[in-house]
């Protein structure tokens, strides 16, 4: 008799523990938990344990999510691109103008200074699939792009995703904030 309680002690143990390690490694996601604006927070790439710069770290630019029920947008730019006043800007010749503009984007290394895709997303459990329909970089048009969520609450949202989206080799973890 003695047996049988620790017996049945024991697989109710189990089963609790491996209930609780399956609700702390799925989040469920739904739409009205992402509808609002994120800014990103912190980027780390898994595979090395850095830290991401540029426009993709808070540290270094200032990128913001924005979740409708069924559409998504991303804005970014980095901290420290530069402005051009726009009565300097109207008395450049039409080269410069071109390369100003061009400045505005991308940087002397090639390197994207200023990001914005939008299209549409779906939800698969823990998964939010992203599919833009508009962005400047126009690769990235139709290509699924996976935030698989680690952590959701109404402030913070922490997820991991293949970068870059075309052709990945390396995962990263975002952190975002709530801020509306």
């Amino acid at each position: 008799m003695m047996n049988a309680r620790w017996f049945s002690a024991a697989v109710l143990l189990a089963l609790t523990l491996t209930a609780v390690n399956f609700a702390a490694a799925q989040v469920a996601v739904r739409a009205e938990d992402l509808i609002g604006t994120w800014e990103l927070v912190s980027t780390k790439n898994l595979n090395t344990g850095d830290a991401v710069s540029g426009v993709n770290d808070a540290r270094t630019g200032l990128q913001w999510m924005q979740f409708t029920r069924s559409h998504y947008t991303v804005i970014g730019m980095t901290r420290d691109r530069s402005v051009t006043n726009p009565t300097d800007f109207a008395k450049f010749s039409p080269e410069e103008k071109v390369k100003t503009n061009y400045a505005r984007i991308w940087n002397e290394k090639n390197e994207q200074i200023f990001v914005a895709r939008g299209g549409t997303y779906s939800i698969e459990g823990d998964k939010i699939r992203q599919k833009p329909t508009i962005a400047l970089q126009t690769v990235i048009i139709g290509v699924d792009s996976v935030l698989k969520v680690t952590r959701l609450d109404k402030s913070t949202m922490v997820a991991q995703i293949e970068w870059p989206p075309v052709n990945p080799t390396a995962t990263r973890e975002v952190t975002f904030r709530r801020i509306e």
